[in-house]
């Protein structure tokens, strides 16, 4: 049961905390989605191709902002944070299971289009551009933009656009102003810890190192906290199938679940959003592939719907991680690992958004995981470039299924 003086002690608690990282700490602040940044900064990073919608939600309306490399508009909605959150809701409901959605779904897919995208489109803001940057708010932060329809087409918005996330405009500013790069002949690594109960989570391992050279995987009991730091240190891509448990009473930790080593603090086989915050991690890319990785848990609590604080990839990213796939929902076992398998073989010559948004394409085109279930919870978050030649997939194609 939650309470919630406790939910509110623990939420005035981060946001002090948030207060003294952006005293102390002007990059984690951002990575956090704590700190404000000029619109300057963040142009200047901004490709030829991207634009950059970060959105606003207040009672009464909806403010959408984008900004590309040459151009800063606004737009306003009248459409109440109730009405908003009803829609993000069904949509959520509807993609809760493996099953194509039905007509009436569809007018769900369009109206929440309309409000978010269509502004833009209609304003020739997003000519030209392949590539959104999405800065969400509120509910919209538990929403999958990939499965957006546009009105009169049955087309969802990833087969036009490869997305983005990221927890503030300043967060770009952040990444892709970091000087520091990863070592270039690190071992790239994937944990299974629970292959029993999770077998899904076995197959994904075994896709990632057919995929990626001289990859190691690591399953079971040996699949601790410890190795797992230890890998995340070294620099070389990581893949984690596990459980992601959100605490809602305290964000702080929330936490991935591994196999119990030594039992110490940093061995216990709880990884918590707050030891994350203290590591230093040099990996290009760490795939989450557990439950609800990439959102807080306010949608279950009784806190203002979508006030969500540290989830586990800002966290990661805040560590130093420079992108991070996450997942909005649970997803299955079967689909996992076959995400996990065209997510790979895509990375071989796509930066990580692209290769999620082919991954995606290829799996709604399908038959067998073309349900939105499957593929639209995924997303990527942090940075987006090529990654160095020494942790790109294999030159060989996985095969396909």
């Amino acid at each position: 049961m939650c309470f919630p003086a406790e939910l509110t002690l623990a939420r005035e608690t981060y946001e002090a905390l948030l207060v003294q990282v952006a005293e102390r700490d002007a990059t984690g602040s951002a990575l956090l989605g704590g700190r404000r940044t000029k619109v300057d900064e963040v142009q200047r990073v901004l490709r030829p191709n991207e634009a950059l919608l970060e959105y606003l939600v207040t009672p009464t309306r909806l403010i959408a902002f984008v900004l590309t490399p040459s151009a800063v508009r606004s737009v306003v909605t009248d459409v109440s944070v109730d009405d908003l959150a009803r829609r993000v809701r069904l949509t959520r409901d509807m993609l809760g299971q493996p099953r194509s959605p039905p007509e009436t779904d569809a007018e769900v897919l369009h109206t929440l289009h309309g409000l978010l995208i269509a502004p833009a489109e209609r304003a020739g803001l997003l000519r030209g551009v392949k590539r959104l940057i999405v800065v969400p708010h509120s509910v919209l932060a538990y929403l999958p933009f990939a499965v957006l329809q546009r009105e009169g087409v049955r087309r969802f918005l990833v087969e036009d656009y490869s997305l983005l996330h990221l927890p503030s405009a300043a967060a770009l500013a952040v990444v892709r102003g970091s000087s520091a790069t990863p070592p270039t002949a690190a071992r790239a690594g994937a944990f299974a810890p629970f292959p029993g109960t999770l077998p899904g989570s076995a197959r994904e391992a075994q896709t990632f190192r057919r995929a990626v050279p001289d990859a190691e995987v690591v399953t079971g009991k040996r699949a601790t906290e410890s190795a797992l730091r230890q890998a995340l240190s070294g620099g070389g891509l990581v893949h984690l199938a596990t459980h992601g448990v959100m605490n809602p009473r305290n964000p702080m930790f929330s936490r991935l679940e591994l196999a119990a080593g030594t039992g110490g603090p940093e061995d216990d086989g709880r990884l918590e959003v707050h030891e994350l915050l203290t590591l230093r991690i040099a990996s290009p890319l760490v795939f989450l592939s557990g439950c609800e990785t990439g959102v807080g848990a306010a949608w279950s609590t009784q806190f203002a719907r979508g006030e969500d604080y540290a989830t586990l990839a800002q966290a990661f990213l805040y560590a130093g991680a420079r992108t991070v796939t996450a997942t909005l929902w649970q997803i299955g076992d079967n689909g996992a690992a076959a995400f996990a398998e065209r997510f790979y073989s895509h990375l071989q010559t796509a930066p990580p958004d692209e290769a999620l948004a082919a991954a995606q394409r290829e799996l709604l085109r399908g038959s067998r995981f073309a349900s939105p279930f499957y593929w639209a919870g995924y997303q990527v978050i942090g940075e987006s470039a090529l990654l160095p030649a020494a942790h790109k997939p294999a030159t060989r194609a996985v095969s396909r299924r």
